[in-house]
């Protein structure tokens, strides 16, 4: 259990910066950079970023220093790597599930960029203005609630590489199926969640794989063309929703109705 600082090698606004990171977990990083008064704004998805004025004073406080190699390395051994992209946000990483086979997490990536792995699932969030907020329309599936969408097959990426043009065809099809055509407007790409392999993960156990949650804003409800479909208000529905979708709902910024 070690977190690591690279030289401070990596120049931008002026100044030049290091990374600092854990080869054991994220609680760790995050725990040493509370200690050392790191603001959290300088967490970038899998490291923080250092002004280099701060370099000698973390490594007396116990991070090791490595170089920018040697960091990268032990950062993907530990299967903590995330990437991403300019203008990308990571919200959360949470452990893979039944439905990731051989996945050793999952990020929840705030993006409007098509991600660069496989997309086996397109999701639709259809937000409608009502009294006191908004609403979203959500659909049951056994005992939890979700929101339409499009899956392939397991063994069958939905679309890749993705384009806006195939993306934009799949979120007609979605709203079309639930709303009716002509009801629902262009939709935007909200994010992304990618699985990523757990260190060690056997080839063929579907690793690194996406799905896209696209949104569309509604001047007012529309009635579900779904069997227990319903509107509820936003607040109330994040709570029904996957965990993997909820951060990137409370992130979308909707337009004001």
């Amino acid at each position: 259990m070690t977190v690591l600082i690279d030289p401070p090698a990596w120049p931008a606004h002026g100044r030049r910066w290091s990374h600092l990171v854990s080869d054991s977990s994220f609680d760790e990083l995050h725990a040493f950079a509370r200690r050392a008064g790191i603001p959290e704004r300088g967490f970038e998805g899998d490291h923080y970023d250092v002004p280099e004025e701060r370099y000698a004073g973390l490594v007396a406080a116990g991070a090791v220093p490595v170089t920018s190699r040697e960091l990268l390395r032990r950062l993907q051994g530990a299967g903590l790597r995330r990437r991403k992209r300019r203008g990308e946000r990571i919200l959360a990483s949470l452990p893979g599930g039944a439905r990731h086979r051989g996945a050793g997490r999952v990020d929840v990536v705030l993006s409007a960029k098509p991600p660069l792995e496989p997309v086996r699932t397109v999701v639709l969030a259809a937000v409608a203005p009502a009294d006191g907020g908004q609403q979203l329309l959500v659909l049951p599936e056994g005992d939890d609630w979700v929101l339409p969408q499009r899956s392939a097959p397991a063994t069958t990426p939905l679309v890749h590489p993705l384009t806006r043009e195939r993306l934009e065809t799949l979120a007609e099809a979605i709203a079309t199926d639930l709303l009716g055509a002509g009801a629902a407007p262009a939709a935007v790409q909200v994010g992304y969640t990618r699985a990523v392999p757990a260190p060690g993960a056997q080839a063929g156990e579907r690793p690194g794989e996406a799905d896209v949650l696209l949104g569309v804003v509604l001047a007012g409800p529309v009635a579900p063309g779904q069997d227990g479909a319903r509107w509820t208000g936003l607040r109330d529905a994040l709570g029904l929703l996957p965990p993997t979708l909820a951060p990137l709902l409370r992130s979308w910024r909707l337009p004001v109705a």
